[in-house]
């Protein structure tokens, strides 16, 4: 367990607070103090039960569970979620034109890749946020280091023919449709997880109609839990068979990072990480330079 990351999780939710207008300062006080009596509670078991228990994002999840009741509000960033899916559903269509025109299939994955892991780095829906154009984000995605081994990944991708994409953020899995696009096309059966509950501004079944997710992916399956990532004790039976079933799972971003990375042994086939190093203890695990994008390929023989 990294000490950095329970400070950082503890500072989030400080911005969760900033969701509800109606707080004074004595009650964010309350809030806040009882955020830390939590994260103290967690680093106590960590300390008397060893390390197995100490997974950044079970202390994640425990904060998120407890801002949601605190500020009696099941989705606080629905607000934000719902801006950041509009946003990017305005450059999807020209951005998937683009991916579609490679000249072979490789080539068109390893793009679909770059557009998922780019939209991790775009601030769509920040106030004042200015979009870029197709031009502008076609540009930077295929400019943008992005460390690992693409085309190795988009081989295990290819090869497979069930593949089950684990998402993230809002906005962000609208991008992350060309890789079922991709996939599909190439006779892949693909499909989405997505959180049964808010956390944070994780993409949710109750937001994938927006996303119109349904349209790129064979189907998106709700994991049962609003956990931060897909905790094997919380996951749905659906969500579970179609883990079992596939041949390669991709997962989305740091929290899928952090938990999976614990359990892969009892997933036991080809995982494809695509995330952004956001915190150091992620960039020393994962090998990826703080802040840049990378790919991380685990389970191979």
């Amino acid at each position: 367990m990294h000490s950095q990351c329970i400070v950082c999780q503890i500072s989030i939710r400080y911005r969760d607070l900033e969701k509800s207008r109606n707080l004074g300062e004595y009650e964010k006080m309350k809030i806040m103090s009882d955020v830390l009596a939590i994260a103290k509670d967690f680093m106590e078991n960590c300390l008397k039960n060893g390390e197995n228990i100490c997974v950044p994002t079970m202390l994640a999840t425990k904060l998120f569970r407890y801002m949601k009741k605190a500020l009696n509000n099941p989705d606080p960033y629905i607000e934000e979620k719902t801006l950041l899916n509009k946003e990017a559903l305005k450059l999807y269509e020209n951005v998937k034109a683009f991916v579609l025109s490679g000249s072979s299939v490789e080539e068109r994955l390893v793009k679909a890749i770059r557009f998922s892991i780019i939209g991790n780095l775009l601030d769509i829906g920040v106030l004042n946020y200015t979009p870029p154009t197709v031009e502008e984000i076609i540009e930077k995605a295929l400019k943008m280091d992005i460390y690992g081994d693409l085309e190795k990944a988009a081989k295990i991708l290819l090869n497979s023919k069930k593949v089950v994409v684990v998402l993230d953020n809002a906005g962000e899995a609208v991008f992350d449709r060309l890789l079922a696009d991709v996939l599909r096309a190439n006779g892949s059966k693909v499909s989405a997880i997505v959180k049964g509950g808010s956390f944070q501004n994780d993409m949710t079944i109750h937001d994938a109609a927006l996303a119109e997710l349904d349209k790129s992916f064979d189907e998106v399956i709700d994991s049962g839990t609003d956990a931060s990532s897909i905790f094997l004790d919380e996951l749905s039976e659906k969500a579970r068979k179609a883990i079992d079933e596939a041949e390669s799972i991709v997962f989305k971003g740091m929290a899928n990072y952090e938990y999976v990375t614990e359990i892969e042994n009892v997933i036991k086939k080809p995982i494809i990480y695509l995330l952004v190093a956001k915190c150091l203890p992620v960039s020393i695990a994962s090998g990826i330079p703080l802040g840049k994008a990378g790919v991380v390929i685990h389970n191979i023989a």
